[in-house]
């Protein structure tokens, strides 16, 4: 389901009222608070979002997993004076993709996909941001830290990170949320593969099944990707708190997506072929069954004909008379049968 029941929750609450619509029971937040300039790097665990953490000599990321104790969520005013909408938008996990530029902030909302293979099925995660000065804070649903990549590539100093100030950072990130798109459609194509040999070998498969959950997964993906080319457009703009330097970077994330929405319309393309070529083999197939049937049909129909003039009950009828008759007449029958399968064979009906 694309519309979560827990949106319902918000009906008749005045704007800014938090509510978490998330799934799961209340779990205790986990808080990172990681500083780090070319020189240092150190990763911090708290209990609570604290202001006496922030040394703006540092670039500082302070990490969120959980969103249920809203209590613990409201205490980023004490670094920022976050607009209550955002914090309404961070609570409510069924936002759609977008970005708010403030005088104080930057807020962004994206989405993160993962497959689960074994249901061949795309799980989706927001993820939200507040950039700052010098500060970066992002909120994530659920516990499993898929960053944990770029936390090891600052640890060793691999790449520009520490190099660069906080809106690095928050490119760093999206082009790693970006990158597990790409992952997501190699599955997908070795799905496609597997279902078109399927089609192609006649294998009897649940292949509109398979079709069909295809097709709901590359619209999620579509739903989740696309809307990012226009949010980092206007990222690149904010020229207060993303420098000319990081600019740059995101305008490469920008050509990945295009790339990627052009693999979404070919493997749409391929699956609407695929749905087709199904169609058709399914059509070929009753086709030839009907085939079979007819010439049974056509066959039996003489050998009916002559059955019901020797099973009359008139009284005289000479041939049955006749000492050799019943074998005379399956020879007959055998003849008609054997002509008619010939004659059909000649005309390449069969």
């Amino acid at each position: 389901m694309f519309f979560n029941n827990k949106n319902l929750d918000k009906i008749g609450r005045p704007p800014g009222n938090l509510v978490y619509t998330g799934s799961g029971e209340k779990k205790e937040v986990l808080i990172n608070h990681i500083k780090f300039n070319l020189n240092n790097f150190e990763n911090i665990q708290s209990k609570s979002i604290d202001s006496n953490l922030i040394n703006l000599k540092y670039v500082n990321w302070i990490k969120i997993l959980g969103l249920s104790d809203i209590q613990k969520i409201e205490e980023i005013k004490n670094i920022v004076e976050i607009d209550k909408l955002n914090l309404e938008d961070i609570l409510n996990v069924g936002q759609r993709p977008k970005i708010e530029v403030h005088d104080e902030y930057i807020f962004l909302v994206l989405k993160i996909l993962s497959f689960d293979e074994k249901a061949f099925k795309l799980k989706e995660e927001q993820i939200s941001f507040v950039l700052t000065k010098n500060i970066l804070i992002t909120f994530q649903e659920n516990k499993n830290d898929i960053f944990k990549n770029i936390l090891e590539r600052m640890d060793k100093n691999i790449g520009n990170i520490r190099k660069n100030k906080a809106d690095y950072l928050l490119y760093a990130i999206i082009d790693s949320i970006v990158d597990i798109n790409f992952n997501i459609l190699n599955i997908i194509e070795e799905k496609i593969e597997i279902i078109e040999d399927n089609i192609i070998n006649n294998k009897e498969t649940n292949i509109i099944s398979e079709i069909y959950k295809l097709r709901k997964e590359l619209l999620l993906l579509k739903t989740s990707i696309w809307p990012l080319k226009e949010i980092l457009y206007q990222l690149r703009e904010t020229k207060a708190f993303i420098s000319s330097n990081t600019s740059k970077y995101i305008k490469d994330i920008i050509d990945h997506i295009i790339s990627i929405m052009d693999f979404v319309t070919i493997y749409r393309e391929m699956i609407n072929s695929m749905f087709e070529s199904h169609q058709t083999n399914v059509s070929n197939k009753m086709n030839q069954i009907m085939t079979t049937l007819t010439i049974f049909s056509a066959v039996f129909i003489p050998l009916t004909f002559l059955a019901g003039i020797y099973g009359m009950n008139f009284e005289y009828i000479p041939e049955l008379s006749f000492k050799y008759s019943y074998p005379v007449f399956l020879c007959i029958c055998v003849l008609v049968a054997f002509s008619m399968i010939r004659f059909f064979k000649h005309k390449k009906w069969i």
